[in-house]
């Protein structure tokens, strides 16, 4: 026999092949509005060009809901500030990031700001069957905390405690409100043809306590759109890894409810409402969790196999890998490095540490003189 001879190959399957794609993005690549009251300010069409991908012109109104007028600056104002923000996950990967900020310094009353949906955007993330992803960094100044609420929706939102529509209407959304003293818990909300929501579940512990400023958050709402008849469900999640969809189980918060797909389409603006201090940034809507994290690791580790050895006696193989404890990895192998359909292993579940090891016994496999490995997460 000869002698056997093994190359070996690796890769990384990051995401499924589902139907996926961007719908909206918000990165506020406009020019800095700050200082605040300098008479110009968020949403007030004095920038180049005043939209986001998949979505029209922002507006803006300050307490008490009323339109501001174009060039006045208002009594609340949201700005956009002179730098971006960041984010790193606790793996150390880094969230790409583009463009400045949405901040708010001044804390007085309410401010709303809207912009509507293009009509692809609305088709796309709207249908039965389909799963809504929404993701957006969120740091809050301090102070108390913030009074925050973020979602798609069929009337522009005022600026009020409460998140609330301009007339009675439709929505999902994500917020961030008070629950008591300077506590502001995470919680996903639902509006059925009402200006204020009529579902609201919060997460039981609060995230943001106040007063000294928060770290720098990466939040996600899912939305999963099913047929009339069978409730929708909604995900409220704080994302700490980029590379891997959360679990449903995860979620901090969770609730159902049931539109019919007319309502779904009559979803039409992109809103937020703040009543407190702080930034949003890198606002992503899409159709996979892999849409809204821009489906590009800047940090990520690249897989491999790192040893290899072969004992021709008993025909066992040893593969050694870097890995992430907990992730799932897929070892197969080919004779012609085009067909990979032979696994060794369809399910590993990484070491502690950085690396996996594993030994298999090669002697059912045929035509062994040539064999090339490879694992996928």
């Amino acid at each position: 026999m000869k002698p056997i001879l093994l190359s070996t190959a690796s890769y990384v399957l990051l995401w499924s092949g589902a139907k996926a794609e961007l719908y909206i993005y918000e990165p506020f690549d406009y020019l800095p509005t700050t200082e605040v009251n300098d008479g110009r300010f968020f949403g007030d069409r004095t920038q180049s060009y005043d939209n986001g991908q998949g979505i029209g012109a922002w507006s803006h109104r300050d307490a008490g809901g009323n339109g501001t007028p174009n060039g006045i600056a208002p009594v609340n104002e949201g700005d956009i500030a002179d730098e971006g923000v960041t984010f790193t996950d606790a793996k150390g990967n880094e969230l790409p990031v583009a463009g400045n900020a949405y901040e708010r310094r001044q804390r007085v009353g309410q401010v709303a700001a809207s912009a509507p949906l293009e009509d692809n955007a609305i088709a796309g993330l709207t249908s039965d069957n389909s799963t809504l992803w929404m993701t957006f960094l969120f740091q809050d100044f301090g102070f108390s905390g913030p009074d925050f609420g973020i979602g798609l929706h069929s009337e522009m939102m005022v600026s009020d405690d409460n998140q609330g529509l301009e007339a009675p209407g439709n929505g999902v959304g994500f917020g961030i409100v008070s629950s008591g003293g300077q506590s502001r818990n995470i919680r996903t909300a639902v509006y059925q043809q009402s200006v204020a929501a009529t579902q609201l579940e919060a997460e039981p512990t609060p995230t943001f306590n106040g007063p000294a400023a928060s770290e720098v958050f990466f939040l996600a709402l899912k939305v999963n759109w099913n047929e009339a008849g069978t409730p929708d469900e909604i995900f409220a999640f704080i994302i700490d890894d980029l590379s891997v969809e959360p679990d449903e189980a995860d979620a901090v918060i969770s609730d159902s409810f049931d539109f019919d797909l007319e309502t779904q389409q009559s979803l039409k603006f992109l809103n937020f409402s703040d009543t407190q201090v702080g930034y949003v940034d890198e606002i992503r809507v899409g159709t996979t969790f892999q849409d809204v994290t821009s489906g590009t690791l800047v940090n990520a580790k690249t897989l491999e196999i790192t040893e290899l050895h072969y004992e021709p006696t008993n025909s066992e193989l040893s593969l050694t890998w870097n890995s992430i404890e907990g992730r799932n990895y897929r070892v197969a192998y080919s004779t012609d490095g085009q067909s990979w359909e032979s696994d060794l292993d369809d399910f590993v579940l990484g070491d502690p540490g950085d690396s996996t090891t594993r030994v298999y016994d090669l002697s059912g496999v045929s035509n062994r003189e040539r064999l090339l490995f490879r694992v996928e997460q």
